[in-house]
């Protein structure tokens, strides 16, 4: 009988380890997912800034900014935008201390997809470098800080160039955006998924020849007239052209296309 009873006694006492140990995997499953979680709402996109009229950027949620790009495939071989990153990390610095700050996030990468308005992906996803340190927040405030980050590469922006050109209208996308970085204190962090629309098409802006039509080419060497028609236009948005942008006329250089 004895023996009986040191066996349920043992049987007793596996079935507790094995229970204690399904509860240490529940919990430190449940801690995985919040610092999963945390790692996707610590850093984020605010927002796709807009350029004033010198064509500056201040990196701020309190300026203006942009929720749709029009480009046109003719005079753009890629497109980038600057974008805001927020960093709602609490500072852990103590000056009293000399204790130093971690949470500071410096940007280095940032993973693109890029999506007809039906879900179809236009070309494979890409990953660009990118650069940038953003502060930690205080209080209840983000920090804020820029990066530009490639859009449309040049695969894609050819891809939509040929769509564009055969559809003879504008062809709408979704550009989605991870922008990931690496705190001071070395936690990797990366943002949720941003996405923005961008309108692409083909040869849709105004083009302007200088008079006389030699004064297009690169090597041009008599007088020229000075092109008022032309102001210069911020990229992400689309307007004339020169001519002599191109070292062309603007017909010999949209037929050099062959579309």
């Amino acid at each position: 009988m004895a023996d009986e009873g040191e066996g349920s006694v043992a049987a007793t006492s596996g079935l507790a380890r094995r229970l204690c140990a399904l509860a240490l995997l529940a919990v430190s499953g449940g801690l995985l997912a919040s610092a999963c979680a945390d790692n996707e709402s610590s850093l984020f996109v605010r927002m796709r800034m807009a350029r004033t009229g010198d064509c500056t950027v201040t990196c701020s949620p309190d300026e203006p900014f942009w929720t749709e790009d029009a480009v046109d495939a003719a005079y753009s071989g890629s497109h980038s935008a600057t974008l805001l990153v927020g960093n709602q990390i609490v500072q852990r610095g103590d000056p009293d201390v000399l204790r130093t700050e971690t949470s500071r996030v410096h940007l280095y990468e940032a993973e693109v997809r890029v999506d007809d308005i039906e879900g179809n992906a236009v070309t494979e996803g890409y990953v660009v470098p990118i650069t940038g340190m953003v502060d930690p927040g205080t209080g209840s405030d983000a920090g804020y800080n820029c990066a530009e980050v490639l859009l449309l590469d040049g695969a894609t922006m050819d891809s939509l160039r040929r769509r564009a050109a055969t559809l003879g209208r504008d062809v709408q996308v979704v550009a989605t955006v991870v922008v990931r970085g690496r705190t001071l204190g070395g936690q990797e962090v990366e943002t949720s998924e941003w996405s923005y629309p961008i309108r692409v098409c083909f040869a849709c802006s105004r083009c302007v020849d200088v008079s006389p039509d030699t004064c297009c080419s690169s090597s041009a060497s008599e007088a020229c007239e000075d092109n008022d028609e032309v102001e210069a236009t911020c990229p992400g948005q689309r307007g004339p052209q020169d001519c002599r942008n191109l070292g062309r006329t603007c017909a010999d250089y949209i037929n050099s296309f062959g579309l």
